[in-house]
Order: structure tokens, then sequence, then C-alpha cells
């Protein structure tokens, strides 16, 4: 594995293919390592943490359907979501105690990402309390 790398967390698009939703320059001008599920995600944040990530919340047929819910029933779902892999390295930077990368979300799920974006600034909040 690289060891300066950016990690893509999507299941179905490259990062070439998220510039026309983000309008991020970045997705063209960098490479990126893609991870398209929880499991994958896990181990390549293990075998070496990425510089930035850039984080998909469907990760899995059965998400689609919330695509545009105002609620996700995260606890129902049998496979984890996008929002898990950022609780997960939120908990997993934390247990280390290593810095966060740089977080991207480029996911089309609104509520999804609303929810990601929340995670991060409570986050935010928190280390501004200490």
């Amino acid at each position: 594995m690289e060891k300066n790398y950016n990690l893509f967390l999507d299941d179905q698009r490259n990062p070439e293919k998220s510039m026309d939703y983000t309008g991020n320059i970045n997705y063209y001008a960098e490479h990126w390592l893609v991870a398209k599920n929880y499991p994958e995600f896990v181990i390549m944040v293990k075998n070496n943490m990425p510089k930035k990530i850039s984080f998909d919340h469907d990760l899995h047929p059965e998400h689609y359907e919330y695509s545009s819910a105002i609620n996700i029933p995260y606890s129902e779902f049998k496979n984890k979501t996008g929002y898990h892999c950022l609780l997960w390295l939120i908990m997993y930077c934390n247990k280390k105690i290593i810095s966060l990368p740089k977080i991207l979300i480029h996911t089309m799920n609104v509520t999804g990402k609303k929810n990601m974006t929340n995670l991060i600034s409570s986050l935010q909040t928190i280390k501004n309390d200490i």
C-alpha cells in the first residue's frame, strides 16, 4: 500500500466520477485508492492512515431507498454506511491518539451528508470545550 495516499470510499463511483457532483478539482488532481465497503475501509486505514478521505454515505443497495429520507434507520442496516465508517475512524484515531486525516464528503444522500457533517461538527465542539 502507498505510504502517503488519499482514500475514496464509495461502492459505485470512482473519484473522477465524483467531479460532477462535488465540483472539487482535487478528485482529478490527486491520486486516490478506493474502498468499496466498511471492511475494506477498516483494513486500509489500519494498514496505513490516509492523508485525506472522501466519504460516500450509501455503500450498499439496502441504503439506497433512504437516499432522500428524513431519518436514516442506521441500526436496522445489515451493511454499514459511510456514516459508520466515519464513526469508526473517529473512535480509531481517538484510541490511537492520532489526528484525523482531512475529511471530504462527496455523497449525494442529503440526510447522510448532514449526519456525517454533524458528527464532525460535534467532534470539533468537544475539542473546543476541552
